[in-house]
């Protein structure tokens, strides 16, 4: 009897968790359609660890991954070195540390809410349930997402904060989860600090209480496991900082002094200091993508228009019928009062698109993913207020919701398969099939260089020897000094920028380029190309050919 009513009041989270399973591990190989390049440098690391010890540099179990010039947080690939030893080096293996972490997370988000709002089960549950199915959790946790995975530890070290508030010794392991999170993603500097610090200013006499020995140790703890990245700051291995940073891309000159001329106004003048200055401009820059984090554009039509692979086409980070709920949500919240579990919610809320406002990018889905959390804890807020409608009301509303989220599944498991594949840089795997079947019958390869980094393609699905790569690694610097660099060699294939009316004159070069360096009237032309394999987007569009020179 007693097992059964343990089970009977479990269903609802079983089910749930199955759910979120299902829709992050269906088709997950294939659907987003191609792995990018962060996701294929994650993968053959892990693959490169497994064999050899190091990284793709031959640098020995590193904790800062150099990658394409850039540097990564390696928690990721000693991640991804368990799926990739038993699926093998394959997309779903690259994938599945993110998708299981996505569970992971609507777990940690039930446990979170029953914590901040005295146990109500029923709020924790619509939580974990909205969790498991929202746009914005689902399009993260189904590609290698660092930021997901630095998200789940970021919950992971609010559920132990909370438990420490009962239980002192917890403390440790929150310090060693937000800790966690540098060793994972990039952007956790800022948005693991934001949290911490919500937390500091709600929960400084709790904390300040705590016994000498336990603060302590949690400090310590927590500043030995962030000791690579604070190394890092000094060895120049933060990231793209600077090309990534609003702060590098101030008006031109030209453009400002052009500007100030409508008015007769100058560099340097009252006025300029008063309303044009380059400071007030940042301010406008970084509210104005503060705000479009919270537009409808953002939220459910269009999702991240800066960067189209991270959203479902016509569909944003929540669905439309999401509106509802947020907005009840925000009643329900404002009528609770001034609490700290309140505070928290909407404090994290308001400071959690700071790292995407602080950056180039109208909008950024990666960068302010920790703002899912607290609208995910409103929309639950909301719905449990909905629970109160009258039976037919909520039944039409669930009628609605259900309609809703069904052109969300159609639009993200049909429809971007087609639509997106270009943004996935797809054909790059079918390049390497097509290239490897006939490698050693040419002399020299020529493959289209781009910041795609075609040469890592050729590393994860050849699954070549990573003994033997670390021999001849070279990263050769971008013409732009503050971005990535590139490989230009691997065997016979040259990865190089193709200048096709030179290239067509090298007889016996099999040359490999979008249709715009190689026109179609060209590659048709068989006096003096014999074509290999013409290589189309899901969409039916040209994005590669391939083609042996006569």
């Amino acid at each position: 009897m007693q097992i059964r009513k343990l089970a009977i009041s479990h269903w609802p989270l079983t089910i749930i968790f199955l759910l979120a399973a299902i829709l992050r591990f269906w088709n997950l190989g294939s659907n987003p359609p191609s792995l990018d390049a962060d996701e294929a440098a994650l993968g053959y690391n892990a693959f490169s660890i497994i064999k050899t010890g190091r990284d793709e540099y031959g640098k020995f179990l590193p904790v800062i991954f150099k990658s394409f010039g850039d540097y990564k947080p390696g928690l990721y690939v000693y991640l991804t070195v368990p799926p990739v030893a038993v699926f093998g080096l394959t997309e779903f293996a690259t994938r599945f540390p993110s998708a299981l972490a996505g569970i992971f997370s609507v777990f940690l988000i039930y446990l979170i809410v029953s914590k901040l709002f005295a146990n109500n089960k029923l709020l924790a549950i619509c939580a974990a349930f909205l969790a498991a199915i929202n746009p914005w959790f689902l399009y993260l946790s189904r590609g290698a997402w660092e930021a997901n995975i630095a998200l789940t530890l970021t919950l992971a070290g609010i559920y132990f904060f909370l438990k420490f508030l009962e239980k002192p010794k917890f403390l440790i392991l929150s310090s060693i989860f937000f800790s966690l999170t540098l060793l994972a993603y990039q952007g956790a500097k800022l948005a693991t600090g934001i949290v911490v610090i919500i937390l500091l200013l709600l929960y400084w006499r709790e904390i300040f209480s705590a016994s000498k020995k336990i603060l302590g140790a949690s400090v310590l703890i927590g500043i030995v496991i962030a000791i690579p990245i604070f190394i890092s700051l000094f060895r120049g291995e933060t990231g793209r900082l600077n090309v990534f940073s609003i702060f590098s891309y101030p008006r031109t000159t030209e453009s400002l002094t052009a500007f100030l001329s409508e008015g007769n106004e100058k560099i340097g003048s009252l006025s300029y200091y008063i309303f044009h200055s380059e400071t007030l401009n940042f301010k406008r820059a970084i509210l104005g993508r503060w705000f479009n984090h919270f537009s409808g554009r953002f939220l459910f039509f269009e999702g991240d228009w800066s960067n189209p692979r991270q959203s479902a086409p016509y569909v944003g980070v929540f669905i439309f019928a999401d509106l509802i709920l947020l907005i009840a949500g925000f009643i329900g919240l404002v009528r609770m009062g001034v609490k700290k579990e309140v505070l928290f919610v909407f404090l994290w809320m308001v400071l959690a698109p700071l790292p995407a406002a602080l950056s180039r990018n109208e909008v950024h889905s990666v960068r302010a993913f920790a703002l899912a959390v607290p609208l995910i804890i409103m929309s639950a807020v909301g719905l449990t207020q909905l629970f109160k409608w009258k039976k037919w009301l909520l039944g039409l509303f669930v009628f609605i919701y259900l309609i809703n989220y069904s052109y969300f599944l159609e639009e993200y498991f049909v429809h971007q398969l087609k639509h997106n594949s270009q943004y996935w840089d797809y054909g790059y795997k079918q390049i390497v099939q097509t290239v490897t079947s006939i490698q050693s019958q040419y002399k020299t390869i020529k493959v289209q260089q781009s910041f795609a980094q075609p040469y890592i393609y050729f590393l994860f699905f050849q699954r070549y020897d990573p003994a033997k790569y670390q021999k001849t690694a070279e990263l050769v610097p971008s013409e732009n000094v503050a971005d990535v660099g590139y490989h230009t060699k691997l065997d016979n294939i040259q990865f190089t920028a193709i200048d096709w009316p030179i290239n067509k004159k090298e007889h016996g070069t099999l040359v490999v380029a979008d249709p715009i360096i190689i026109p179609s009237e060209d590659a048709n032309n068989s006096n003096f190309v014999k074509p290999i394999k013409e290589i189309r987007y899901l969409d039916g569009t040209v994005a590669f050919r391939i083609v042996e020179v006569k």
